[in-house]
């Protein structure tokens, strides 16, 4: 069995999924007494309405995994609502299909390209906890992508 170790995600390692979005380090675009806000953090596209939904994950006596998904007509956006999350992806582009596997931090979201494959998160630090997950409207009925794969586990949260 594979057995995969997390790292701490960053913009660079992550460019061959898709983007993180993190807390900017710039100047604000605009602030006043009693707000700071930056623009245009990151961007995405999406034909059509999107939806947003809420993933609730359950910590595992082992963190196996056999099988990944991903959606080919638009990205995936994760955003942690009550806990870290190690999110497990694929890096689809032959001949290298390796799995890694990413911990995202409350503060910070992270933007799955079209096509990347990927795994239910993993809560850190909790027995469950919940992320929101937004779309293209209509993926879960009509733009799921199934891939049964050799197993893997993810080793440390």
């Amino acid at each position: 069995m594979i057995k995969i170790k997390s790292k701490d995600i960053t913009p660079e390692n992550f460019l061959d999924y898709g983007k993180v979005v993190i807390f900017p380090e710039t100047k604000p675009t605009s602030q006043g007494a009693h707000y700071k806000f930056w623009s245009d953090v990151a961007s995405y596209g999406i034909e059509g309405e999107t939806e947003i939904g809420i993933c609730q994950v359950f910590k595992q006596v082992k963190n196996n995994f056999n099988g990944m998904e991903r959606h080919l007509n638009t990205p995936e956006i994760l955003i942690p609502i009550d806990a870290p999350f190690v999110l497990p992806l694929i890096k689809d582009k032959e001949p290298d299909q390796s799995v890694a596997a990413f911990k995202v931090n409350i503060g910070q979201a992270v933007i799955i390209n079209p096509a990347v494959w990927h795994g239910a998160c993993i809560p850190i630090g909790k027995k469950e906890s919940s992320y929101f997950v937004i779309f293209r409207r209509g993926t879960p009925a009509a733009d799921v992508h199934l891939k049964d794969m050799e197993e893997f586990e993810i080793l440390d949260q």
